[in-house]
């Protein structure tokens, strides 16, 4: 039986018993009951979107691009090999389970992970309440110590502060920088 043949059977079961549900309350709940199960069969075969990382749904884009079809999979694939860059992500996808995920992601629809954010302090140099700020004047980038402000960048993904802040990589392969996972409204 199909799902379509197993919604049509319970559909006609409760026309067939209608009058019933009006007459007795054993029956109302009943037919709710039924009704749930026609709800939930109707979502059995809708596929969930799975999550993946930005760059995964970078690559899927553009492979996208060069396939004659943006809604055909295999065009997608074959396109793929061309839009993947560096070697870390070689590495991400040398994993099985990420492999599948792809697959999913590009057969199913995905939605796009949402990076951490975190405060940062500087070991040795922030006091207790300090916390790596940024403000932004024009092109510049004004990086401090300060307490939590409105008129600073405080929250921080760790892909923002490499590409924005020259001294990261620095600071973070010495061991210096202590991160705070934060909530992002």
């Amino acid at each position: 039986m199909t799902k379509d043949e197993y919604v049509k059977a319970i559909e006609k079961h409760m026309a067939d018993k209608a009058v019933l549900s009006k007459q007795d309350a054993y029956y109302a709940g009943y037919f709710d009951g039924l009704e749930k199960a026609v709800d939930l069969a109707e979502k059995l075969d809708e596929p969930k979107k799975v999550v993946i990382p930005q760059f995964v749904a970078d690559w899927i884009e553009e492979a996208k691009i060069y396939s004659d079809n943006e809604v055909d999979p295999l065009g997608i694939i074959y396109w793929m090999d061309d839009c993947i860059g560096s070697e870390p992500y070689y590495e991400w996808l040398k994993n099985i389970d990420n492999q599948k995920l792809l697959l999913n992601a590009i057969a199913n629809g995905y939605e796009v992970e949402k990076e951490k954010k975190y405060r940062v302090k500087i070991k040795g140099i922030s006091k207790k309440e300090e916390w790596l700020n940024c403000k932004v004047m024009g092109d510049i980038r004004y990086f401090e110590l300060n307490t939590e402000s409105e008129k600073y960048k405080t929250y921080f993904t760790k892909q923002w502060l490499k590409d924005h802040w020259s001294e990261y990589d620095a600071y973070n392969n010495a061991g210096l920088l202590e991160f705070e996972e934060v909530e992002d409204e």
